[in-house]
């Protein structure tokens, strides 16, 4: 692949906020082929790039425009042999396999916001222009009052935690039993899992927690993977 190719791909990813980059790394993490500390990326792609997605766009669309007209100008003759065909035939292949590459790196959070409730993996690569709580809330009754949505935290201490790819992975594991827990429509919402590694903790945030999460699943399948867990407190 030619330095232009790398800048391209390179400017869809930093215009898409490093969705397609974060699918990647969190679906390795999450079927645990990955040990690795993600937190500082999400962080970095949702407190920083996401302030530049109008200048990052601009540049990937110009640098489309560019390549475009700087791989399309050779017109093929009329006459010529099949190797001169062939020959003008893979530039073109090799081209427009490149821009659907970029175009699909950009569109790919437009592609997932729709279904960003449906896992965490989604919920954790679509960062920056997104809402924070989770669009399955809880609908009120016709000719009913709208229920008051209150978000709540639950709080866990998290033994044996070396580094921040034991972080990570326990949140992949409490994120996990927090799905098989959901029901359809879902008793609760959960908008995201923190962990600190350093200080031993694990933040549950959604709405609903204390009254239909089973606190006792999470300790368990979490000791089960080695690392002592005990429920500190929950607060609205």
């Amino acid at each position: 692949m030619s330095t232009d190719t790398y800048i391209g791909i390179g400017l869809a990813l930093l215009a898409s906020n490093m969705c397609l980059l974060l699918l990647v790394l969190n679906v390795l993490g999450w079927i645990n082929v990955l040990h690795m500390d993600l937190a500082p990326i999400e962080q970095f792609a949702e407190s920083t790039l996401s302030q530049y997605q109008v200048q990052f766009q601009t540049a990937t669309a110009g640098w489309l425009v560019f390549f475009l007209l700087t791989n399309t100008s050779r017109a093929k003759p009329k006459d010529e042999s099949s190797e001169k065909k062939d020959q003008y035939r893979r530039p073109r292949s090799h081209t427009a396999l490149i821009v659907v590459s970029v175009l699909t790196t950009l569109a790919l959070p437009h592609l997932l916001e729709p279904h960003r409730h449906r896992h965490p993996i989604i919920r954790r690569s679509v960062l920056g222009n997104v809402v924070t709580a989770s669009t399955e809330q809880p609908h009120a009754v016709a000719g009913e009052e709208e229920p008051t949505i209150i978000q709540q935290e639950l709080v866990f201490t998290v033994d044996n935690m070396t580094c921040g790819g034991c972080g990570s992975h326990v949140r992949n594991l409490a994120e996990s039993t927090l799905n098989k827990q959901r029901k359809s429509p879902p008793s609760f919402t959960v908008s995201k899992v923190e962990v600190d590694w350093k200080a031993g903790v694990m933040s549950v945030y959604g709405t609903h927690l204390t009254e239909h999460v089973d606190q006792q699943s999470i300790i368990s399948v979490l000791n089960e993977d080695g690392y002592p867990t005990s429920f500190l407190y929950s607060q609205s």
